[in-house]
């Protein structure tokens, strides 16, 4: 006869595999995080980041540095140049159309209309073979429409060094004896091989009682000015 065993009694076996899958996703997320954290850290030294800008009523005045080297922009020449264009070309003046005009009346504003239309192209065309030149740059109209400017600059006339700029009679100080702080800021395009030139110049600016704005350009980017010009804060 079999004895009944008492006090024992069975534990169902608890399944871990649920515990199991959720522990490894958990370690995953982590081990991704940390990579994601790492990669962060090694490429923070590469970034250039532009300072946060402040509104400015001043002028600004333009400077790329190009192989640590400063050179003058100078839009207002351009500018000016543009304007000697404009002001030997007739005046384009718009008709106004009123919807109580008479069918002759209608007629006479298609015809000023069409005048209209031949004057904007007539201007539009003198001045898509826009060009000039200041001391650094060959300047050409590469839009007319949007009066985009390309500025190409000229291979011998590279620009001053940090030792070339520094000195009192240096081309970069010379023009900033015709610069106003008062009225004027400068604004530096800086290519990514010359932060050390840009560095300099801007302390220059500084001890000059200039404020400073700058932005990053990447090397193989060239300098296009539009109607409204370019937008580089005061930092």
């Amino acid at each position: 006869m079999r004895r009944k065993t008492k006090g024992l009694n069975t534990v169902p076996q608890q399944n871990l595999d649920s515990f199991l899958d959720i522990l490894t996703n958990t370690v995953g997320v982590l081990m991704f995080i940390s990579l994601f954290v790492t990669l962060v850290t090694v490429e923070t030294d590469s970034i250039v980041r532009t300072p946060l800008t402040s509104k400015t009523q001043k002028k600004a005045r333009f400077f790329e540095i190009r192989d640590n080297k400063v050179t003058y922009i100078n839009d207002a020449k351009v500018g000016a140049d543009i304007d000697r264009i404009l002001g030997n070309l007739p005046a384009c003046n718009r008709p106004e159309f009123s919807r109580n005009s008479s069918l002759a009346t209608s007629r006479e504003y298609m015809y000023r209309m069409n005048r209209y239309r031949s004057c904007m192209q007539s201007r539009a065309s003198r001045l898509i073979n826009f060009q000039t030149q200041t001391k650094y740059y060959r300047v050409k109209m590469i839009n007319a429409s949007t009066f985009s400017l390309l500025y190409q600059p000229i291979e011998t006339q590279p620009g001053e060094t940090e030792e070339q700029f520094s000195e009192p009679n240096s081309d970069f100080n010379q023009i900033l004896e015709t610069l106003d702080p008062s009225q004027d800021y400068l604004a530096f395009i800086v290519r990514p091989n010359s932060f050390s030139s840009f560095r300099a110049a801007r302390e220059l600016a500084w001890e000059q009682g200039f404020d400073v704005g700058w932005e990053p350009h990447k090397i193989e980017s060239p300098i296009v000015f539009g109607s409204g010009g370019r937008a580089i804060g005061v930092q």
